[in-house]
């Protein structure tokens, strides 16, 4: 399989590449299946790195994925570059156009084994054209329909002469300025606006003269004296390569900024419940990228806000959750629902800390997304608190060892792995001989005493893919995982025999322990879990009629 080689190169095509970039497999001419997706190419088509391994049509609908393979297989045929044009729409419904070039790699004998799709963003190109023949479409409209969309707009228009004079004005000017517009003719339009836009307003009358088109927001002064906010445009008519008039087009947004000015204080309102909350509350743009953070990340994860403004929201995640993180922000802004998510968060000072994450998407009246909300909890405390009750419920209390419950677990896990590998295990059961004349004449603190250190006793002979367990009173099982001979299988059970024979003294008491041991060996044949403690158990019981103090193996 084709793979990127290098940290650097590979951070290269992952970070630094902003266009999106994608390499595939060639399967037999016929199909082709993802190897590789840049940073760019996931967060412009919504794609994960769980893609990767797929083909074409495991990703896509039948006749997108009928689209792409054509021209990937136009490369193969040609064993040449192959450049295309494509759309698509984006998660907040927008249409978006891209050139992609393919081209082919080749191996020692000159076959085609994987393609490079590299995509070029065209979109305002694009745009850029269709708005140009918008233009000379109109410019080819009717003289009665140029003048239906003259007198009819619901904006201000004037006709200017080059020296800023008034020519005429259409219906709409006396809505905007409350003056008739023939009342205006051969004033200067300049008269209209409000002494500290004039110098601004001016600038951009001069270069509409120059022929270039100017859009400014400025205020006038209408025939009541009132302010009137508008946005300004001036757009030069030109004839023959020459300006010969300027439209001044006015448009009345004073209803907007009144609109605008109740959501900044709305926003005020926010920061002020942000950054007294002790939650971290964070604000996302479309490309989740943090355009805001409240003061309680000094707090929580010792960092100073400062340091998060403009990073994307998963630079501070652990890497085993970024993925998941990414998928569940698309996926919440695609079908406008809130998500919830668990992932370990970088501490400045205390490493990774578990918390959790709710997040919120927020749209405006066109249903268009404007930002994501997310707040994140501290749930350390519960994660490690929840630890320790899944410890306790599988472990035993007095030596700490894997309980039965979890010593069944890994018997199932490790019969399953050993049949996959053709791999043999043993399993020991074993007690301790006359443990119940210790409890009777030591008492149970004592007996208790002894358990914990038989325990140890065990431990020590065991190595790391081997496992204890107590089982209940006096009675352990060891785990030998990949196990292949009775003989390895006997020298682990002498040598936990002869760590018995080591003193014991307990509270200023002697003692002479010793073990039973029933061994259970499998090679070929793989029974059920319950069969193996079974012949374990009776292994156990042919040991104590021997005399006690020894191992048999079944």
């Amino acid at each position: 399989m084709f793979e990127i080689k290098g940290d650097l190169l590979n951070s290269v095509l992952m970070e630094g590449i902003k266009e999106s970039v994608f390499i595939v497999k060639v399967i037999n001419d016929l199909d082709f299946v993802y190897v590789y997706l840049n940073r760019a190419a996931m967060e412009k088509t919504g794609l994960t790195k769980t893609v990767i391994g797929q083909s074409i049509r495991d990703v896509y609908a039948a006749e997108r994925a009928d689209f792409l393979i054509e021209h990937y297989k136009k490369v193969v045929i040609s064993l040449e570059s192959v450049t295309y044009e494509d759309s698509s729409t984006s998660l907040l419904g927008e249409m978006y156009y891209s050139e992609i070039t393919l081209s082919p790699l080749f191996d020692d004998s000159n076959k085609c084994t994987h393609i490079v799709a590299l995509v070029h963003d065209v979109t305002e190109k694009k745009w850029g054209e269709f708005e140009l023949k918008s233009y000379w479409d109109s410019l080819l409209e009717s003289k009665q329909r140029y003048r239906s969309l003259y007198e009819f707009n619901e904006d201000a228009i004037f006709s200017i002469n080059r020296n800023g004079q008034i020519i005429k004005g259409n219906a709409a000017v006396k809505d905007v300025t409350g003056y008739q517009a023939n009342s205006l003719t051969d004033s200067n339009f300049i008269s209209l606006v409000v002494v500290e836009n004039i110098n601004t307003t001016m600038e951009s009358f001069n270069r509409a003269v120059e022929g270039k088109n100017q859009h400014i927001n400025i205020a006038i002064t209408n025939k009541s004296g009132n302010r009137v906010e508008v946005i300004a445009k001036f757009t030069p008519t030109i004839v023959n390569g020459e300006v010969v008039g300027i439209y001044w087009i006015l448009k009345d947004v004073t209803e907007q900024l009144m609109i605008l000015k109740m959501y900044q204080e709305s926003e005020q309102r926010f920061r002020i419940i942000a950054e007294n909350s002790q939650d971290l509350i964070t604000m996302l743009d479309e490309k989740g990228k943090i355009i805001y953070v409240s003061p309680s990340y000094k707090t929580v994860l010792g960092f100073n806000k400062e340091e998060y403004i403009g990073k994307y929201f998963f630079h501070n995640i652990h890497l085993e959750h970024k993925d998941k993180l990414w998928e569940s922000i698309l996926q919440s802004i695609k079908n406008e629902k809130s998500w919830k998510l668990q992932v370990l968060n970088k501490h400045k000072t205390k490493g990774w800390i578990w918390c959790e994450l709710c997040g919120t998407p927020v749209f405006d009246n066109q249903s268009q997304f404007i930002h994501m909300v997310c707040v994140t909890r501290d749930i350390h405390m519960q994660k490690e608190y929840e630890l320790k009750l899944k410890h306790i419920a599988f472990h035993d209390s007095l030596t700490n060892l894997p309980n039965r419950r979890l010593f069944k677990e890994k018997l199932t896990h490790t019969l399953n792995e050993c049949k996959k590998n053709k791999m043999g295990l043993a399993v020991i059961l074993m007690d301790i001989d006359h443990f119940k004349c210790i409890n009777d004449e030591m008492g149970h603190d004592i007996g208790d005493e002894v358990l914990v250190e038989f325990s140890k006793r065990v431990s020590n002979c065991l190595q790391n893919d081997q496992i204890i367990a107590r089982l209940g009173g006096d009675e352990f099982t060891v785990l030998l995982p990949n196990r292949q001979s009775k003989k390895e299988v006997a020298a682990i059970a002498e040598q936990i025999q002869k760590s018995m024979d080591e003193p014991w003294n307990i509270n200023n008491h002697e003692f002479k322990i010793t073990t039973s041991m029933g061994i259970a060996i499998i090679f070929d044949e793989y029974p059920t879990e319950s069969s193996i403690l079974k012949t374990a158990d009776l292994a156990l019981y042919e040991a104590k009629r021997a005399g006690r103090n020894t191992y048999r193996i079944k």
